[in-house]
């Protein structure tokens, strides 16, 4: 009888590790989805517009561009999602692809998305002089350039849907007559002169004044994996696909696309990631996606100007000066 209870025992010993081990990679889960394809909805139950205590249609604004009041209509006005301490790179960027008179007979206007540090929101918990420090920068910056949009929310990864809301707002609010907005981070190679490219070919397809929103479109399935840093549980998001999406990264919009879907994504509660969470809202207003293979969500291996003479946008230039130098070289070969 005491054999038959150590067996027991051991078996146990060896299941609920192993049950553990199938939940921690997340196999129940995909069981339990629902099928997107014929069950999606959105919202989900007794959600809120807010996320993280914050919903960006009543967000103050700290900083907006010196020319968002003018009534000179841009071509494409570019938003670069950046981080608070990547001044280094909004610096490159105005030296290369965010440089405004690139181009004489194209009227193009750059503005930089911010939020505020944790210094700035938690106060009493932080040092009055590192605060005060990041904030004389930080206006010292924008009084200098002109060209930074920032509203009171904290500067945080998992807060780029609140970063890209913003910029949503800030364009439709302040700055609606643009033709084309292109939303990228900053950590982007842009050929702008590949860009301008792409509308004229969405022009002659007639598409200028229609819903635009062009990249790179994937369509894939949450992961479930509990030590994924993209780890999604079934009560964030229940179903077994995500819909359809262009990659955050680096996306353009028409401007009828950008206004409605402003005015959609008013009333959409926010997700976690703000690639998907532009899908959501594209689904909710029937924009259609517009695929290109020439933004590159990972990086094209660069081998020389000529390996990246088609490139629109390419992830991965983590070090300002790689991309500049980058950038400076396809300039020179009339790539850039």
């Amino acid at each position: 009888m005491l054999r038959k209870h150590y067996k027991l025992l051991l078996k146990c010993a060896l299941v609920v590790p192993f049950v553990y081990l199938l939940d921690y990679c997340g196999i129940p889960a995909h069981f339990l989805e629902i099928e997107f394809e014929k069950n999606f909805y959105y919202p989900l139950q007794n959600q809120s517009t807010n996320y993280n205590g914050t919903a960006p249609t009543t967000l103050k604004f700290l900083n907006i561009p010196a020319f968002s009041e003018t009534n000179d209509p841009p071509r494409l006005t570019i938003l670069v999602k950046s981080a608070i301490g990547n001044a280094d790179r909004r610096d490159a960027i105005r030296r290369t692809w965010g440089y405004e008179s690139r181009f004489s007979d194209v009227h193009i206007r750059t503005a930089f998305l911010l939020g505020v540090s944790p210094n700035y929101i938690s106060a009493e918990t932080t040092s009055p002089i590192a605060r005060a420090t990041t904030e004389q920068n930080i206006a010292k910056e924008a009084k200098q350039h002109g060209d930074i949009v920032r509203a009171e929310f904290v500067d945080a990864y998992f807060n780029n849907t609140i970063k890209t809301m913003m910029g949503l707002r800030w364009a439709s609010e302040h700055f609606s007559n643009s033709d084309f907005y292109m939303f990228v981070d900053d950590d982007y190679y842009v050929s702008i002169k590949n860009v301008l490219r792409f509308l004229g070919r969405v022009r002659r397809l007639g598409h200028q004044h229609d819903l635009l929103y062009a990249g790179y479109v994937f369509q894939s399935a949450p992961l479930r994996h509990k030590f994924s840093k993209w780890y999604v549980s079934l009560q964030e998001y229940p179903f077994d696909k995500w819909p359809p999406y262009v990659t955050a990264g680096a996306f353009i919009l028409s401007h009828d696309a950008l206004l409605r879907m402003y005015e959609v994504g008013r009333s959409v509660p926010l997700f976690r990631f703000d690639d998907i969470y532009i899908g959501i809202i594209a689904l909710k207003a029937n924009i259609p996606l517009h695929h290109c293979n020439d933004f590159h969500f990972h990086r094209p291996h660069y081998t020389g100007p000529e390996s990246y003479s088609s490139v629109i946008a390419a992830h991965g230039f983590d070090f300002p000066d790689e991309m500049e130098r980058v950038w400076n070289e396809c300039r020179s070969a009339n790539y850039a």
